[in-house]
């Protein structure tokens, strides 16, 4: 997602932190200066701290629990806004995409991944038993929806990568990885059941990325020098 951009120095925002890799990674990896990681899960949050500490990087890493709704966030504050599939479990993109805006600094980047969809104005079938089984309410665009929501929102330069063709490939491998002696040191972790939850989930996921309506898409914009 960062390949030919630089981030070194800068500050950022995590929206979706999760368990914290991400956050570790932006600030080991590719240099950011500070990161603020926020999500909606307390535990996540707790344990996302926990990973700071431990890399030794508490000093440049910070967690915080958020409601759903605006960033709580100042104006013009951060230099990147970065999120991997997080967005799409907001049901009002825009409005998120206008807070992006908002908190970043002029010349800002938002950066980052997302689940879409084809242009299927319904769930597929595929879709719809893989969402069921996983109990997942996903609010989903397509590629062109997205790239208006996120212009309107006041972003240049936006550009949209579909990565559909290569998860196909990904997820035959996962499949491929529950299978055999992995299947068996699964089972030995997780036990029977959850071995089988692993197996199904992915066969179907499989299912709904194999007839095009599942769309794991790469984003990036830029907030304007000048507002305009």
């Amino acid at each position: 997602m960062l390949k030919g951009l630089s981030i070194k120095g800068a500050d950022v925002v995590d929206i979706g932190c999760g368990l914290g890799a991400i956050a570790v990674l932006l600030t080991e990896q590719y240099e950011a200066g500070s990161v603020i990681g926020i999500d909606v899960e307390a535990h996540l949050i707790e344990q996302s701290t926990a990973r700071a500490v431990a890399a030794g990087l508490d000093d440049r890493i910070r967690f915080q629990l958020v409601e759903p709704g605006p960033l709580p966030l100042e104006n013009d504050s951060l230099d990147v806004v970065f999120s991997k599939d997080a967005i799409v479990h907001m049901p009002d993109k825009v409005a998120f995409y206008r807070e992006a805006l908002r908190v970043l600094r002029p010349g800002g980047l938002m950066v980052g991944s997302d689940w879409l969809r084809g242009d299927e104005t319904t769930l597929t079938a595929n879709a719809q038993n893989w969402l069921d089984f996983v109990h997942l309410d996903f609010k989903m665009m397509n590629l062109e929806d997205t790239h208006a929501s996120i212009s309107s929102a006041g972003f240049k330069d936006v550009s949209l990568l579909d990565r559909n063709s290569w998860y196909q490939q990904e997820i035959q491998k996962e499949i491929g990885a529950l299978e055999g002696e992995n299947l068996t040191k699964l089972k030995s972790l997780i036990g029977e059941k959850g071995a089988a939850y692993r197996q199904e989930s992915s066969r179907l996921k499989k299912c709904a990325i194999d007839d095009g309506f599942l769309r794991p898409t790469h984003f990036l914009g830029f907030k304007p020098e000048v507002e305009i």
